[in-house]
């Protein structure tokens, strides 16, 4: 997919959970970034870029999550 002919992204993190743009099937807080990004890559999306962010709690500790950005055109 050329990343101009993306008109939609969607992005799941370890951090925070979603329920799915597209149905109800996606737990809360029970699914895995690896079963978030499957259960998109079942609807059509496209994985555009997978890796860590970084953030900062509360108490000034840094906070590493596993992020994936997913497309679709």
């Amino acid at each position: 997919m050329d990343l101009r002919d993306v008109k939609e992204v969607v992005q799941v993190s370890s951090s925070f959970w979603k329920c799915c743009k597209y149905c109800s099937k996606l737990k809360l807080s029970q699914d895995s970034v690896e079963e978030q990004v499957n259960h998109y890559l079942e609807h059509g999306l496209k994985l555009l870029h997978i890796g860590t962010e970084s953030s900062r709690t509360a108490e000034g500790e840094v906070w590493q999550s596993t992020v994936a950005v997913l497309g679709k055109d």
